[in-house]
């Protein structure tokens, strides 16, 4: 297996590559899998049984060479990642008499389902590091989850440090606490005055330099670095094999969506065979709902700041990766869109490639006003609590059934992902009249001392990050 980048660089990459990497290639475009393997019905049948870490061990190697890392190797190294996971709580299925199903994926380390793919990427490089023996600093902007996850994966690494930027005010106070209260010297932690769209500006300003890249040993823990959306594959096989009745009966699954990273994870498992439909759920920054619906790539002026924080987002950076899939690798086709787009010129999907895309993907669009409602109902009916990012997948479910006659049962399997655990979200469960359930983790954060950098609107983001690489760097004997 190799990898090859959506707009067409001639040169093709080892996953060791594509797992070091940065995100953004020389090209602009981002790594995916050069071929999709395919997964016969008898294979999907043989693992229906399965957990979620035996299926990880069964599908991440059709993505990895046996010459980069042998099939026991990378049994052993997902085996010490999920080893730090409650497993048995892990990716639940809570199901309810009005049909609803939710794959509960946030029961992990830092309560979000990024650790499912982060924890996984953290053991691949220091397996990796045993062969290069050289120092990396990985480099993440944040919109909430993705920036605990990924400190929680490497803090304390002697192999790696991490500089994480997140937009102060945008996350909420636990998610804060989960980057700022970790003083282990390998983290460090950026706050700016900005959306996380704002944030992204200077990490990927960093990470398309490509000389400045190869001398401090970029990498991303972001879903921009494809190793991570490979390991959200795993999910929807999981997921399916869960709720699916038979074997092949095709499963629609909904997924609360914010930069896209893990509904491409469902796209790729698509292409392979598994026989869902995807419909895409988002908050009142509905990028990817206008995108779907009319073919039109149109930033809004500026993000909403919502409830369902982590999805928070106007510019879905791994749509160019859905592109490419439904374009069958068209790099042509991907880099003018994308080059459009990027100029800031209306710009809008062609009509064969959204009508492929509209065959799988769907999308809804939801307010705080709806997520509120949507996690009153799932208490009111079911006593169940749900945080507002699974609330916008819930919504979805909930318009459809509410469509329905009376008595009339959903004709088709539909499971909601849920991405992460209520308790990370007071302020969402005060807003809905709900009581809040602190865990003992996050009682914990509130006690402790925190240490973080400001990034004041009129500063230099670009400068004050490239600063601290540069710090982490002399520290590691790079660049001396």
């Amino acid at each position: 297996m190799k990898f090859v980048t959506t707009r067409g660089q001639a040169r093709e990459y080892s996953f060791e590559e594509a797992l070091f990497s940065p995100g953004y290639m020389s090209d602009g475009g981002l790594l995916m899998p050069k071929t999709i393997p395919q997964i016969s019905s008898d294979l999907l049948k043989s693992w229906s049984t399965l957990s979620l870490p035996q299926l990880c061990k069964e599908i991440l190697p059709l993505f990895i060479d046996e010459e980069e890392i042998s099939r026991g190797d990378l049994g052993a190294v997902i085996d010490k990642a999920y080893s730090r996971l409650p497993v048995e709580s892990v990716a639940a299925l809570s199901s309810f008499q009005d049909g609803l199903n939710v794959l509960e994926m946030g029961n992990t380390k830092t309560l979000a389902f990024k650790d499912l793919s982060t924890f996984v990427m953290a053991r691949l490089l220091d397996y990796f590091f045993k062969k290069r023996e050289e120092h990396v600093t990985i480099v993440v902007g944040t919109s909430g989850d993705t920036g605990p996850s990924s400190i929680e994966a490497v803090r304390g690494s002697q192999w790696m440090d991490i500089v994480v930027l997140f937009p102060k005010g945008y996350c909420t106070q636990v998610q804060e606490l989960q980057m700022t209260t970790v003083l282990d010297d390998n983290v460090h932690v950026f706050a700016g005055e900005g959306s996380s769209d704002d944030i992204d500006v200077p990490v990927k300003a960093v990470c398309l330099d490509q000389d400045f890249k190869s001398l401090h040993n970029l990498c991303t823990m972001n879903s921009i670095n494809m190793s991570r959306v490979l390991c959200q594959v795993t999910g929807y096989f999981y997921g399916y094999l869960k709720v699916c009745q038979n074997i092949g009966d095709e499963v629609e699954i909904v997924v609360p969506t914010g930069a896209a990273g893990h509904v491409t994870g469902g796209c790729i498992a698509y292409h392979m065979g598994l026989p869902i439909k995807l419909v895409c759920a988002v908050n009142s920054n509905d990028f990817i709902h206008r995108m779907l619906t009319t073919g039109e790539l149109a930033r809004a002026p500026e993000v909403i700041k919502t409830h369902s924080v982590a999805m928070d987002i106007q510019n879905p950076y791994n749509m160019e990766r859905i592109f490419s899939l439904f374009s069958n690798r068209d790099t042509a086709l991907v880099k003018k869109v994308m080059d459009e787009y990027e100029s800031g010129v209306k710009t809008t999907l062609p009509a064969t490639l959204l009508q492929k895309m509209q065959t799988v993907l769907s999308s809804a669009s939801y307010g705080d006003d709806v997520i509120v409602k949507t996690m009153q109902r799932c208490w009111h009916d079911h006593r169940y609590l749900i945080c507002p990012h699974t609330a916008v997948a819930v919504s979805y479910y909930f318009s459809k059934l509410d469509r329905m006659a009376p008595n009339q049962t959903p004709h088709q399997t539909t499971v909601c992902f849920s991405s992460a655990h209520p308790a990370k979200f007071p302020e969402a469960l005060l807003a809905a009249g709900l009581e809040p359930k602190p865990t003992p983790y996050i009682n914990n954060l509130h006690t402790m001392p925190t240490h973080y950098t400001e990034m004041k609107q009129g500063q230099n983001w670009e400068k004050m990050l490239r600063d601290r690489i540069i710090e982490i760097g002399k520290r590691n004997g790079i660049g001396q």
